[in-house]
């Protein structure tokens, strides 16, 4: 590697190695990606992706992490006002948009191609995404207090139920986009309607 390196702020440097990391493991299968290809993709030495996150386990772990930490997002609570149709809808696009966006990384993450597969503590990171989800769409069903467990036990059947739909629609195209969306949104509605406070 040549040219001159500049120190940046730790925080941007860390930004910067995990996004390379996220591209590696990406275009390279877990045991074929390595450290070194981090740090060409990063600019940096090897040495400073190891300070920064250890063993390539636990930078696959931190990539998986970050990229888990924005999933919740991808529900809206903001628009508390709108009827319950127009919300749904309006959510049901940015999920599917993020799950559009991110579908190779993901894919690889969860071990459909060459991750760490049904790794405990990648599940253990997803699962805390996936609570992260669940307990945005329930404040956006129950804005005015605590959701009942009904309505909380339908809203994490209904997230298995999406990602099964997006896998449908992303991995296996057995579906389009509008399929999904569609049958997503009748499906949520259907399932609390009866539940929302709404």
């Amino acid at each position: 590697m040549s040219g001159t390196r500049t120190r940046l702020d730790p925080d941007v440097r860390r930004g910067q190695i995990l996004a390379a990391a996220r591209e590696v493991f990406v275009a390279e299968d877990y045991a074929n990606a390595s450290m070194e290809a981090v740090a060409n993709r990063a600019g940096v030495t090897t040495g400073l992706v190891n300070h920064y996150f250890g063993t390539k386990r636990d930078l696959y772990l931190a990539v998986v992490a970050d990229l888990a930490a924005g999933l919740p997002e991808m529900v809206e609570v903001d628009d508390t006002g709108l009827p319950l149709a127009e919300l749904v809808d309006r959510n049901m696009d940015r999920f599917l948009d993020a799950f559009e966006r991110n579908h190779e990384v993901l894919a690889v993450l969860l071990g459909d191609r060459g991750g760490l597969g049904r790794d405990p503590d990648v599940a253990a990171i997803m699962s805390r995404a996936r609570d992260g989800i669940v307990l945005r769409m329930a404040a956006n069903h129950a804005p005015g207090g605590d959701p009942s467990p009904e309505l909380m036990l339908a809203l994490r059947v209904f997230q298995g139920a999406a990602e099964a739909a997006v896998n449908e629609w992303l991995r296996r195209g057995r579906a389009t986009r509008a399929e999904v969306h569609e049958l997503l949104t009748r499906t949520l509605i259907a399932m609390v309607g009866g539940l929302s406070e709404r």
